[in-house]
């Protein structure tokens, strides 16, 4: 019998902190999105969508980068499917990620399962975590709702199957999808259909990757059917090489790459699309699906040292994994296209796969695949996933069930702006769901203006599409909403654009209504982005004087450094309250201040001392370059002097 149950699951978590108020000038991009392809390797035809279809930034959404490393424990919202088989733990307050698979006929965990809540800088909003099963929607850079919640209902299948069912509204490419998982009475297979739906009729892009880590274990081999594959290593260009053999590389088995890289598996039309992570034994973890999610992929930190502290970084020593993807294009420089009112679907499926453990690990490449393709035929027919797909299409699309969790109200809002033109195939988003930021812009929908804010307060939520902006821009023409609040988002609105002229004038017009220091800071950003590093900096100045907040801080002393204003960065950090003052972020910004103005000792201090820097971006090099820098004012061998294990980050 099959079960499907409501609990919680407690491990030790980091607080999110405040989210971020300031919009994402900055166009806070993934590091996927500005990879050089080598094209003597990578065909036209295979590039044709590599780098179409990117976005600017995070916008409308914030970005989440208040939290910290202080783990204390705590209770997540759990919805567990259960059978005899396996049992599987999935949580929708952190994207509906499946946090655990096991297979209950051997008690093992066939997903790495981290032990800690801990967010890191590796998404498009900052925040991310390792672990599980991670539904990806939208854009590069992984989806918007990694840490954030999606809403979650429980249904049944007509012969009393439970099912669980998450979904949410994406907001920059207008997107609605859902995540419907079932475990059938007698199946070895976790079900999950994925349903992806433009919701407007306007033509869009669109991307999906679900990323699956399992543990890094020395015998684990990589399966998948392909012979030559897609590869990235961090500062390198994306090329296409044989698989598994590269040099002295086996990219089958992931601990004996180097550093951190990408493979992107080539598979061949028509093969079943498949890939497994096998331990010595022949048993591991497998993923499969219907041949609409076409890609496939691995993913490994690599042995570097700063490979390793990533892996103890995102949770604890000792708890190392690797990804095995799988997604809509070859790889993960690419959206889709999608036309309005279109869908895609498919069906995945996640279980424990046995086979031949001395065909799995045959040096003969195609041997191996085939002994893992033939275990995978003979647990789960290719047919009868496609069955399945069909089944669970015809009997779930328009049926509803209990609504047991409940996520955040912009497709609530959405809903009522576009009324039936919103294509929300069914799914429910209640007018309850909406919350402060929110109920903002449903004020200018209903009443015809934005409710004028205090100036010091934190700015609400965002909108940036065309729909909203014409809204917003007549609710100012018209006198009844012209105020510094709205004119703050009409600046945000054309920045988002690039249109330049137009935002400062927006932000400028704000400005002389009231002054606040989030315009004054938007001015500051697109200045110092026109390279007015000297105004920028002032602009950041008044500022943050005007409101010591963490985030704008943190802007103004990178803002000031760029512009070479050491010593007034010593004053600011020093003016600014405790606890901005021990963010690791301002220690980086302060130490380099303090190699500059000549005082080494007091640089070295900061670096070698109580120092944790949460928020350090996915390929970020700069503790490292700060390390460097000392070590060459002080006359000593880099050699020599490597830098210490919490300062180094490096991919390669």
């Amino acid at each position: 019998m099959t079960n499907l149950f409501i609990t919680t699951h407690t491990m030790p978590s980091a607080s999110m902190g405040e989210d971020n108020p300031l919009p994402d000038l900055q166009k806070n991009a993934d590091t996927h999105v500005n990879i050089q392809i080598d094209e003597s390797a990578v065909s036209p035809e295979e590039s044709r969508y590599m780098g179409w279809g990117r976005v600017n930034g995070a916008l409308p959404y914030t970005l989440r980068d208040g939290y910290d490393r202080d783990k204390k424990p705590r209770e997540w919202k759990a919805a567990v499917l259960q059978n005899d088989f396996l049992k599987a733990t999935f949580l929708p307050e952190l994207g509906g990620r499946l946090w655990s698979l096991i297979d209950r006929v051997t008690g093992r965990e066939l997903l790495h399962r981290n032990p800690v809540f801990q967010p890191c800088n590796l998404a498009i909003r900052n925040a991310w975590i390792s672990g599980g099963v991670e539904w990806n929607v939208g854009v590069i850079g992984h989806t918007p709702f990694t840490v954030d919640p999606l809403f979650a209902e429980s249904l049944t299948m007509d012969d009393g199957t439970p099912v669980l069912r998450m979904y949410q509204y994406e907001r920059i490419r207008h997107l609605v999808y859902r995540i419907e998982a079932l475990l059938p009475e007698n199946s070895r297979q976790l079900l999950v259909q994925i349903t992806v739906d433009n919701a407007g009729d306007s033509d869009t892009a669109v991307y999906w990757w679900s990323n699956i880590a399992v543990d890094e274990r020395e015998d684990i081999r990589i399966l998948v059917p392909a012979c030559r594959a897609y590869r990235y290593g961090y500062g390198g260009k994306l090329t296409k090489v044989p698989v598994p053999r590269l040099d002295a590389m086996d990219a089958s088995r992931p601990m004996s790459i180097p550093q951190s890289m990408d493979f992107f598996f080539d598979i061949e039309d028509g093969r079943r699309r498949f890939i497994a992570a096998l331990d010595a034994d022949g048993y591991g973890l497998f993923q499969t699906s219907t041949d609409v999610l076409r890609g496939r992929k691995l993913f490994v930190w690599g042995m570097g040292a700063g490979g390793r502290n990533w892996q103890s970084f995102l949770s604890k020593p000792g708890s190392a994994y690797v990804e095995i993807q799988a997604g809509l294009a070859r790889t993960q420089l690419e959206h889709i296209p999608m036309k309005g009112g279109s869908r895609y679907q498919w069906t995945e499926a996640y279980g424990a796969l046995r086979a031949d453990s001395a065909s799995i690990h045959d040096e003969d490449w195609h041997s191996a695949v085939s002994c893992a393709e033939a275990a995978l035929e003979a647990s789960l027919p290719r047919t009868s996933l496609e069955t399945w797909e069909r089944t669970i299409s015809i009997q779930l699309e328009g049926r509803h069930g209990e609504l047991f969790h409940m996520g955040d109200g912009w497709g609530a809002l959405e809903q009522r702006l576009c009324g039936s033109a919103f294509r929300g195939m069914g799914l429910r988003f209640p007018d309850h769901s909406a919350g402060s930021a929110e109920r903002e812009w449903l004020t200018l929908l209903t009443d015809g203006a934005l409710p004028c804010a205090d100036p010091l307060a934190l700015p609400g939520g965002y909108q940036v599409n065309d729909r909203w902006m014409t809204l917003l821009k007549a609710s100012i023409v018209s006198g009844k909403g012209d105020h510094w609040y709205a004119n703050f988002h009409m600046g945000v609105m054309y920045a988002y654009r690039n249109q330049v002229a137009d935002a400062l004038q927006a932000f400028e017009r704000s400005i002389a209504q009231a002054r606040s220091p989030w315009a004054l800071r938007c001015v500051a950003v697109l200045l110092f982005q026109s390279d007015e590093k000297e105004k920028a900096a002032d602009l950041m100045l008044e500022a943050v004087m005007m409101k010591q907040q963490r985030h704008l801080a943190l802007e103004a002393l990178r803002i000031l450094s760029e512009a070479g204003r050491y010593a007034d960065i010593e004053r600011v950090a020093a003016a600014l309250p405790e606890p901005i003052q021990k963010l690791g972020r301002l220690k980086t910004i302060l130490a380099d201040a303090l190699l500059e103005l000549g005082r080494l000792t007091e640089a070295e201090r900061l670096l070698l001392g109580d120092f944790e820097m949460a928020d350090v971006r996915e390929g970020e090099v700069k503790l490292t370059d700060l390390w460097f820098k000392l070590c060459d004012l002080k006359g000593v061998s880099h050699e020599e002097n490597p830098p210490p294990k919490h300062l180094d980050f490096r991919m390669r």
